[in-house]
């Protein structure tokens, strides 16, 4: 069988077989997850495409079947991949061209995942691309950039909460006492820490500001403490 050898045939072959899917990332209503899958019965012709679109520095899944089993399919689904490969194959496409600028929109920051929802149901529509239904409808009202910015604040107030629940180490009235007697009353750190037998001289260290600069409390969770001396 012959190898493919420009992104024109490799558009004409996606126009027809291919399918841009879509998803939002671990079931989190804040930014998609967007796949280019190439599906067909030949796993010479599925092969073919693969080895095309990675000695193109298009990185791609392992082949695998389909759910049905009834046919061979290989996906791109990593970020910097799926923008390289939509940027190429968008000039030559007929079919999925308003699918492809519309995924590429989305990932250069341009739409938002509920725009880019209604630009592949307009499609749906029309006729051009096949109706999925999902049982959990996605609803996500933010840019590609503003998604990942909401769910790393999360997680950094996910952290912080956990922090404070399960890795705090020292009370808040110890904190404070620990602190005013290094720094107002002149204590070293060998003898807080034998007056403190209950904190790890590390634990005392951290409070003091040494360390890593920051210490686990109770009831607040992390708490830089530089040492301002």
């Amino acid at each position: 069988m012959p190898l493919y050898d420009s992104w024109l045939q490799i558009a004409g072959y996606f126009d027809g077989d291919g399918t841009i899917y879509f998803s939002d990332t671990t079931n989190q209503p804040y930014k998609l997850s967007i796949s280019l899958v190439f599906v067909d019965q030949s796993i010479d012709q599925i092969r073919n495409i693969q080895e095309f679109l990675r000695q193109n520095g298009i990185r791609t899944s392992n082949i695998l079947k389909t759910s049905a089993g009834t046919a061979n399919q290989v996906a791109i689904s990593e970020f910097a991949s799926v923008s390289a490969a939509l940027a190429q194959l968008l000039p030559y496409l007929c079919k999925k061209e308003n699918e492809a600028r519309g995924a590429l929109n989305y990932y250069e920051g341009t739409i938002t995942g509920n725009d880019l929802n209604v630009i592949f149901q307009t499609e749906v529509e029309a006729g051009r691309r096949e109706r999925r239904e999902r049982v959990i409808a996605i609803n996500t009202p933010y840019t590609r950039q503003e998604g990942d910015r909401v769910m790393k604040e999360l997680r950094n107030d996910r952290l912080r909460d956990s922090f404070g629940k399960f890795r705090a180490k020292v009370t808040p009235e110890d904190y404070a006492e620990i602190r005013c007697k290094h720094f107002e009353g002149g204590r070293r750190l060998c003898e807080l820490a034998k007056e403190y037998p209950q904190y790890a001289r590390e634990t005392i260290r951290r409070a003091l500001g040494g360390g890593r600069g920051y210490v686990g409390v109770k009831g607040v969770g992390r708490v830089d403490s530089t040492d301002s001396r």
